[in-house]
């Protein structure tokens, strides 16, 4: 029997994959079976490797092992914590696409923090965000990479695990990145002045090692984002806001988008839930019940 030898999926061109074995990394092909089962390798699989030759350190994916979980956007896999990352300034936050995700991960029970980055460029903006946010994530940070502020405490989050950097394109990511790792590794962008929005520098997800011994995952920027694993009725289990005081709703099968005294107006009143979140937490609703609704036609 030839040695096999397992692994962790860091990267993937082109068909190509990039896996890290016992401090070396293995460019492989993958089993067409995958294809033909219409499975495909992501970052942060963890792989068993066969065919290795040593000399040009290439191999051929045998296995997949069994995720503990995964994303469709970013594509990626196995991971502990996801790092949303938002511009106080420019580009402009889309907090609808971050509330989006947001419900994914805590769908997938997997922990939230969000960094708030270019502090610099507006510190009541990224306060307000902070504040916003408080209650629906497990973790907000304020940071400024081009300050290297921020920094250390973010790296405190990420000691063990794989972590994943999500968001937009413009908001700093690989910048982020080069701090976390201390050294300038990537390539970075300017921002589109006339359209503020950040060219696509981070092209394929690549994870990275931490000096503190956590992993991370950059990914490339995106701008859409549906959800398609939660049914509209289940939605506000994905909510802390609202799970967290769920035994406050007079309704046991309140929606909460608009009933008559419904708890969610006292919690809004009181701050307790973003008035902007809540608003776009209806829309989210909807949008899940005309799906729903165009399934069964």
């Amino acid at each position: 029997m030839s040695l096999m030898k397992n692994g962790t999926i860091i990267k993937g061109i082109g068909g190509l994959y990039s896996v890290y074995s016992d401090g070396d990394i293995y460019i492989c092909k993958p089993r067409g079976i995958f294809r033909r089962n219409q499975q495909k390798p992501m970052i942060g699989d963890s792989v068993k490797l066969a065919e290795l030759d040593f000399v040009t350190n290439t191999a051929v994916i045998e296995e997949i092992l069994p995720r503990k979980n995964s994303l469709i956007r970013p594509a990626v896999a196995n991971v502990d914590r996801i790092v949303f990352v938002v511009a106080a300034a420019a580009p402009a936050p889309d907090l609808m696409l971050l509330d989006k995700m947001l419900a994914a991960a805590v769908h997938k029970d997997i922990f939230t923090v969000l960094a708030i980055n270019k502090c610099d460029q507006n510190e009541k903006a990224a306060a307000k965000l902070a504040e916003e946010y408080k209650a629906a994530v497990n973790a907000v940070i304020i940071l400024s990479a081009a300050e290297n502020c921020g920094i250390d405490e973010l790296k405190g989050l990420l000691e063990y695990g794989v972590s994943v950097l999500a968001g937009q394109s413009g908001v700093g990511k690989s910048s982020i990145i080069n701090r976390l790792l201390e050294e300038h590794t990537m390539d970075t962008g300017e921002l589109t002045r006339k359209l503020e929005r950040g060219k696509h520098t981070t092209r394929h997800s690549e994870m990275f090692a931490l000096a503190n011994g956590g992993l991370i995952i950059d990914s490339p920027g995106f701008s859409l984002f549906e959800i398609t694993e939660i049914l509209p009725e289940d939605l506000q289990n994905v909510y802390p806001e609202l799970y967290n005081n769920k035994g406050v709703c007079r309704f046991p099968n309140c929606s909460h988008t608009g009933e008559p005294d419904c708890f969610v107006a006292e919690l809004v009143s009181e701050k307790l839930f973003g008035e902007g979140r809540y608003v776009r937490y209806k829309s989210i609703y909807r949008d899940l019940k005309e799906k729903e609704k165009s399934r069964y036609k």
